[in-house]
């Protein structure tokens, strides 16, 4: 039997809380081990040792002035161990790299460039936008009267298959 098994049984033994299997257990171990036996009689020596101290009872008058004892106020401190979780870490590298691009257009000596190359994509946006709202009018349009029934049945689909009721 190992050695540290036991030495973990020792204090459960002396204050007999072990089953009668692992009693005998550390008892033959014990019959057979000079080690754990020496420390078996040092911690039931500390164990008889420490039963002899008188118990303190504490007065009603000092549990009372200890209760009565005001709590200092924290003085208002500013701390960021929140930045530190890791929920926000992928938003604090969203933030790093916007700066960094801010950063970037405005310090860059090529800002005019910037903007008129900006600018040219943001209308060929807008002109793409307008051609898809243009089909769409035309499509409507040449739905005619089906344009209410189509509606309507789009409206009654039921996507999950639910029934009503």
């Amino acid at each position: 039997m190992e050695c540290k098994h036991i030495e973990e049984l020792l204090s459960p033994y002396i204050e007999d809380e072990l089953n009668l299997k692992e009693k005998q257990m550390v008892e033959e171990h014990l019959k057979s081990c000079q080690k754990c036996t020496g420390l078996f009689l040092s911690i039931k020596e500390t164990t008889m040792t420490l039963a002899d101290f008188p118990e303190v009872d504490v007065s009603k008058n000092l549990l009372e002035r200890l209760y009565k004892t005001p709590v200092k106020k924290r003085k208002f401190k500013i701390s960021f161990d929140f930045l530190g979780q890791p929920s926000l870490q992928p938003i604090l590298a969203a933030v790093s790299v916007f700066l960094i691009l801010i950063s970037c257009y405005i310090y860059n000596p090529n800002k005019n460039l910037i903007n008129k190359s900006l600018n040219r994509q943001i209308h060929i946006g807008y002109s793409k936008i307008g051609r898809l709202v243009a089909k769409a009018e035309s499509f409507s349009d040449s739905l005619g009267g089906y344009k209410e029934n189509i509606i309507v049945s789009l409206k009654d689909i039921n996507p999950f298959g639910e029934t009503e009721g």
